[in-house]
């Protein structure tokens, strides 16, 4: 197969304000939403460059190269884009991982990405009135192979 890996682009869309939402555990319930906004969305320990840096040197999509013919072509081209949905617990922890757009994508590719953030290191949690919060926001991963 004479396709390869061109780059792997990295598109951050956390900070949009209709994507953020905090969370707080209340009793008798798993997650509430509480309010639509933050004081200070949650970040990742040395910013979206070094967010940037965590996905590109752990996503690996050899599989999904190797797995691209044409019917796959066809179904997927060339350029992939996963949405994900994410929360960052008050803690930091990264969980609820979800791809929004998964029968846009190859199933390669939704395994990767998912695989790839079940591995992020804890961020700095979201706060509200200085106190720490979950939140939910979105983010977009693409592979543009040749």
């Amino acid at each position: 197969m004479g396709m390869k890996v061109r780059y792997v682009m990295l598109l951050v869309v956390m900070l949009l304000s209709s994507a953020v939402k905090a969370l707080e555990k209340s009793p008798g319930k798993q997650d509430t939403i509480i309010v639509p906004q933050v004081d200070v969305v949650p970040q990742f320990k040395g910013g979206v460059s070094a967010w940037n840096r965590f996905l590109q040197n752990r996503m690996n999509i050899s599989e999904l190269v190797g797995s691209m013919d044409s019917t796959a072509y066809v179904t997927y081209g060339t350029r992939q884009t996963a949405v994900l949905e994410f929360t960052v617990c008050e803690d930091g922890e990264v969980c609820d991982v979800v791809v929004l757009n998964r029968d846009k994508i190859s199933p390669i590719f939704e395994k990767e990405v998912l695989r790839v953030m079940s591995r992020s290191p804890k961020w700095e949690a979201a706060t509200k009135d200085g106190k720490p919060v979950r939140t939910k926001f979105k983010q977009t991963i693409m592979a543009i192979l040749d």
